[in-house]
């Protein structure tokens, strides 16, 4: 007996019988002491039914519908049948709704995660009748079986079903894999059957590896609720799973799929013509260049960009994308329609040209991002768009770029392309790094961005390198934010002024090689504490042992001279530090004292969310700034932390509705209300302005928000901050 792990995928016709001969195929194995597992891949739900004593298993897909994901238990889907056979099944939508072969892969993943198949030697994959679309393909794909049967009977439709999912093997192995295992041949009596399915075999080159005899033990076990092995009863319907057990259990011969073409297939099974070889196609067969036209139709096809700014939020193709145009020199090739890749170039690229326009910021990863799409189309979801990627793939890599990333969209993940088979186009030099993001299957933007970190890392990180002295990685800057790129050269400038380089960002404006060389940086620095951040953080400390400053990037005077400080002890320069400091103090209060007599005595209320306004805080009141009233939204109810001054905790107030920022702003007449929800409050008496979602980091973050401030309040008596004349003439002069 074989001690080898084994997948198999039983295929065939409906109602050809395949549930039936896989049920006994996984009884007959386990009753060779092999531990078998069968997963039915057919809505219908019925492949297990016989294993199970006539008990019909909730689905996969039922249980994953119904069930928060976090609260899933495999056990909840999977049955212990005859011999202790594993039973599954996968389940599917309702009849005429959503695409059932997506179900196929959302099962398979989820069954994946779980590690369902660790405990078992053999597994039985029984598939609806024919490959039908790329989810029901799926159990062929070479990360699943590892033997493929075709059970057919002699009657030319199952024939045509079983030549059909010979396509399919071939469409995944090409000529480099054999792993088509035989025949199974199941008789229904019918005239000549015999014969057809003979022509058939040698003319595929493959053998028939059972032959099931039409027998009415079969319609017995049936009422039994039980299979045919299971009933114990000697005689050539046993027999036959026994042998074939047998020849699974053994040295397994598989074979190279040879599928016949249409009028092929008519011609051998029904009149009984012998398969011809192929001739090559003849050159001058071929269509010119200009004959064809399909470059300049595709051309003249080519979408125009569009220039409105569409909102931050989306899906986790959204997110990766977002994230993977950081590489700089790689190419991100999204897999999909149109549409997708516009609106996330316009994500993207948006905030980028706003800078330019308003402050004469150039970021060019955000203005001008390495974006390309296969623009799936309508034909591409009916038939498949894996060609179309594959071309693209190759076109990006003539290009020479330090990587190519490829990103799934929703309509890909559901027509079920192997986005992932992209990845064996990799060279030593330039790696195709696939992100199965699927739309937003997998997740929200922040997944995106997430699966995007990750896999970026893993394919280019390289674990162990020596160390590189006084260099720093900065990690986790937000994509898309304004202030990204300001902060970098903030802090760029500050770190440089102390003889320490910034090696690598992640992912933010990095070449391939940059991100390889991660490991070589003694210390790492967060550009924030957000839990998206902390995930990432703890992944590159277990994945790559990286060490992490004890200070995320610095927001304001009192945090960024202690992270300066700190960062010079960590790097023996101390002797550095403190000119810098001196400088800098020098420019902070020179600033201050600016300030001073436009914002003094100035009244102001915060309505904010639960974060830290502490570096605003110290500099307002720096610059004689009255905070009278402090609201925090705090609707994820989590402990206060807007500061950890105890003075100022008396001003704070956790507030429940809107209404009680409209109260206190009554009760105090502020000369200025700062708050992120403008547009309900309707007391015009006074001035507004927002707090910024993503702060400066270093010595002037509050400076550049009482800066504004000021200026709002000097001309509060020229239409206040809806004359935009003001900032016109500041920023465009």
């Amino acid at each position: 007996m074989s001690e080898k792990k084994l997948e198999i995928a039983v295929y065939g016709k409906g109602g050809i019988g395949k549930s039936t001969i896989c049920a006994d195929l996984s009884a007959a194995l386990a009753e060779r002491g092999r531990k078998v597992l069968q997963i039915g891949c057919d809505p219908k739900h019925d492949s297990t039914r016989l294993l199970m004593g006539g008990k019909m298993l909730p689905t996969v897909l039922e249980y994953l519908r119904d069930t928060p994901a976090e609260e899933t238990k495999l056990s909840e889907v999977l049955g212990k049948g005859y011999m202790g056979i594993g039973c599954i099944e996968a389940g599917g939508p309702k009849p005429g709704i959503g695409c059932a072969g997506r179900g196929i892969i959302s099962a398979f993943e989820y069954l994946d995660r779980k590690r369902v198949k660790e405990n078992y030697d053999i597994i039985t994959y029984d598939v609806l009748g024919d490959v039908v679309c790329g989810g029901f393909a799926v159990p062929i794909r070479r990360e699943y079986a590892d033997a493929i049967f075709l059970v057919t009977s002699g009657e030319f439709m199952a024939l045509y079903a079983a030549n059909n999912i010979l396509r399919g093997v071939r469409n995944f192995d090409g000529s480099l894999h054999k792993r088509v295992a035989g025949i199974i041949f199941n008789r229904r009596m019918v005239a000549g059957e015999e014969e057809r399915v003979q022509r058939f075999a040698e003319a595929v080159k493959l053998p028939i590896c059972a032959v099931v005899p039409r027998s009415d033990l079969f319609a017995r076990a049936e009422e039994e609720k039980r299979t045919v092995m299971e009933l114990n009863i000697p005689g050539e319907e046993r027999k036959v799973f026994e042998d074939l057990a047998a020849l699974v259990d053994g040295d397994l011969p598989l074979y190279e799929a040879l599928p016949l073409e249409d009028e092929e297939l008519e011609a051998i099974v029904l009149e009984g013509e012998k398969r011809k070889e192929k001739q090559p196609l003849s050159l001058d067969a071929l269509k010119s260049c200009e004959e064809c036209g399909l470059c300049e139709e595709q051309e003249a096809e080519s979408p125009k960009l569009p220039s409105s700014r569409l909102p931050l939020y989306g899906c986790a193709f959204n997110g990766a994308a977002t994230a993977a145009v950081h590489l700089t020199d790689g190419i991100v090739i999204a897999h999909s329609p149109k549409s997708c890749s516009f609106y996330t170039w316009q994500n993207i690229s948006a905030p980028g040209r706003r800078n330019l326009f308003s402050r004469g910021i150039l970021m060019p990863s955000a203005i001008s991002p390495n974006f390309e799409t296969t623009q799936i189309n309508d034909h591409d979801v009916v038939f498949g768009a894996i060609d179309k990627l594959r071309s693209a793939v190759k076109e990006a890599m003539d290009k020479r770029p330090g990587a190519v990333v490829v990103i799934s969209s929703c309509v890909s993940g559901i027509i079920g392309d192997d986005v992932l088979s992209a990845e064996d186009m990799s060279t030593d030099d330039i790696p195709v790094i696939v992100i199965p993001a699927d739309g937003d299957i997998s997740g929200d933007y922040m997944h995106g961005i997430e699966m995007c970190q990750r896999k970026i890392g893993e394919r280019l990180i390289q674990k162990g390198l020596p160390k590189k002295a006084m260099t720093v990685n900065l990690i986790g800057e937000v994509g898309v934010n304004n202030n990204k790129d300001i902060n970098y050269e903030t802090i760029k400038r500050l770190l440089g002024d102390m003889g320490i380089s910034i090696s690598c960002r992640f992912l933010g404006d990095a070449t391939a090689d940059e991100i390889r060389g991660l490991t070589a940086a003694p210390l790492n620095i967060l550009a924030s504490e957000s839990p998206d951040n902390m995930k990432l953080k703890a992944w590159l400390e277990e994945e790559y042992g990286c060490d992490f400053f004890s200070h995320c990037l610095p927001v304001g005077y009192s945090a960024t001279e202690e992270f300066l400080s700190d960062i010079a002890e960590y790097f023996g320069c101390s002797e550095k530090v403190e000119a810098v400091l001196e400088a800098e103090r020098e420019k902070f209060f020179s600033e201050i004292e600016r300030l001073k007599p436009l914002l003094e005595g100035k009244k102001v209320v915060i309505n904010t969310i639960n974060a830290d306004v502490d570096w605003l805080l110290d500099t307002a009141e720096k610059a004689g700034v009255d905070f009278a009233w402090i609201g925090v939204l705090n609707y994820l109810r989590q402990e206060l932390r807007v500061t950890s001054d105890p003075a100022r905790k008396e001003k704070i107030h956790e507030i429940k509705s809107r209404d009680e920022v409209f109260k206190a702003i009554e009760e105090m007449k502020p000369d200025l209300v700062i708050t992120n929800y403008t547009e309900t409050l309707k007391d015009k008496a006074f001035i507004t302005d927002s707090l910024p979602m993503t702060q400066k980091v270093g010595f002037n973050s509050g400076i550049d928000v009482l800066d504004r401030w000021a200026l709002l309040l000097e001309n509060r008596r020229e239409g206040e901050w809806t004359n935009d004349r003001v900032y016109f003439e500041k920023y465009f002069s």
